[in-house]
């Protein structure tokens, strides 16, 4: 058998494309090493070929290998609990059917919404995620873009925060550049080049500066500055403690100084958040008044305890199945049942303890699914990006939920994949494509580390 009917029987076997011709060039390199032994102990250009091609294998077997490790995985679990969300989404819908005007419009925007998010989330998905890496600056602007327009063009503002008008919809500019901000720093930190140093002196001492540290400094500083300016203080802290996680992260797997730099990290951080501290519960009685009544709303029932009074209510009044003992969910006008924040402790008060809790368990599994998937991902941009957006999700669900239930600061969040609304989830899908297309690669960026960094070749690595 010669190389060229050895290199085709072994990549019949192999069913993703766009790794045959790598694996062919490799192989091909390999045999020719040891043809050239061959040739060298005194064999005939014929005879040493076929050594070499002997010398390799069974192609069949190799091949069938090869199919293993570049064959692309679907995280089938991740994506039913994704969908049985959604199924949540129509399920609230039902539940309001009484209490809705146009029933029929929004239960068909959301099937809509739904068919569209999951069609253009394929696309994302069987995209090659590193392919973006590159882009982190354009990305970035892209972010700053979304969050600067509606505060340049005085957009609409409810309750005090601007939104983007479009389509007509208002549409929450945090929700869009929250996560474009958590892919473009994560670009940047995967990218940093220690080798940018630049040097100053000031006041007769000499002082190197790395470049790419001071631009993603910049950037985080920008971004939670137009988070506060929108403003929306609850996306800010979450942005805040996403870029804390992946910089812990980054840091700690360089053990250089690590822990001389992680302290003084975190030694910023306590700081500012000493100081976001003492604004909130000294400074501005009315962030103060807020941030108790979310705890202790009875000290306030009329003011800013009034939602926290009616949760509440619900909750004390609420069956194991079935709906509580309570006019509140009755009324059309409710902000309980009006406001897709409160989707939660609609669900819990209409539908029972018993549904609430499947809801909450199910996003527990999505939770614990992505940290383990996190986990299995060696090439570090993909587990970077699996780990940030993952840490958007699980903030946001369950700040959101302990929220519903009095436990947590009253704030604008909405439940992921369960609160009705297109943009939503149109972001959220596509986060979670993106998770998918990073899984889906896990094995085969495995093998070409492996390949890139010639560690060991191709036989000894499917061996």
């Amino acid at each position: 058998m010669d190389t060229k009917e050895f290199l085709n029987k072994v990549c019949q076997e192999i069913k993703y494309k766009p790794a045959k011709r790598d694996i062919s060039e490799e192989m091909e390199t390999h045999i020719q090493d040891l043809k050239e032994n061959y040739i060298h102990d005194g064999f005939t250009n014929l005879e040493a070929e076929e050594k070499a091609v002997a010398q390799m294998g069974n192609a069949e077997e190799i091949g069938k290998k090869l199919n293993k490790i570049h064959r692309p995985k679907l995280e089938w679990k991740l994506l039913i609990l994704i969908l049985i969300l959604m199924g949540f989404e129509i399920f609230t819908l039902i539940l309001k059917q009484p209490l809705l005007y146009d029933y029929k419009y929004y239960l068909r925007n959301a099937i809509i919404y739904i068919i569209i998010g999951l069609i253009l989330s394929v696309g994302i998905y069987f995209f090659d995620y590193k392919k973006i890496k590159n882009y982190s600056n354009i990305i970035f602007a892209i972010a700053t873009i979304i969050m600067i327009l509606p505060i340049i063009l005085k957009g609409p503002t409810i309750n005090g925060t601007y939104y983007i008008r479009g389509f007509n919809i208002n549409i929450f500019p945090p929700t869009i550049a929250l996560p474009l901000y958590i892919i473009s720093i994560i670009g940047c930190i995967v990218n940093y080049d220690k080798r940018k140093i630049h040097k100053i002196e000031i006041l007769n001492r000499k002082i190197v500066l790395n470049m790419d540290s001071i631009k993603i400094a910049i950037f985080c500083i920008i971004s939670l500055v137009l988070m506060l300016s929108i403003p929306s203080m609850v996306d800010a802290i979450m942005l805040g403690i996403v870029y804390l996680i992946i910089l812990t992260i980054k840091i700690w797997k360089n053990k250089e100084s690590r822990l001389r730099r992680l302290s003084i990290m975190y030694g910023v951080v306590f700081i500012v958040a000493g100081f976001i501290l003492y604004n909130i519960l000294v400074v501005s009685p009315f962030r103060s008044a807020r941030f108790i009544g979310s705890f202790y709303p009875e000290l306030d029932p009329d003011g800013f305890g009034y939602t926290g009074m009616l949760q509440k209510e619900i909750i004390e009044n609420s069956k194991l199945i079935g709906e509580a003992d309570t006019e509140i969910l009755k009324d059309p006008t409710s902000i309980i049942n009006v406001e897709s924040n409160f989707t939660f402790i609609y669900i819990l008060g209409k539908a029972g303890i018993l549904i609430a809790g499947i809801l909450v368990f199910t996003i527990i599994l999505i939770s614990v699914k992505l940290i383990i998937d996190a986990r299995k991902i060696k090439e570090l941009y993909g587990k970077l990006l699996i780990i940030g957006l993952s840490s958007i999700y699980i903030l946001q669900s369950f700040a959101t939920i302990l929220m519903n239930l009095n436990l947590g600061i009253q704030t604008n969040l909405n439940l992921p994949f369960v609160t009705y609304g297109g943009v939503n989830l149109f972001v959220n899908l596509f986060s979670m494509a993106l998770i998918l297309s990073i899984y889906r690669r896990k094995d085969i960026n495995e093998y070409d580390k492996v390949y890139e960094r010639k560690k060991i070749n191709l036989l000894e690595f499917i061996k």
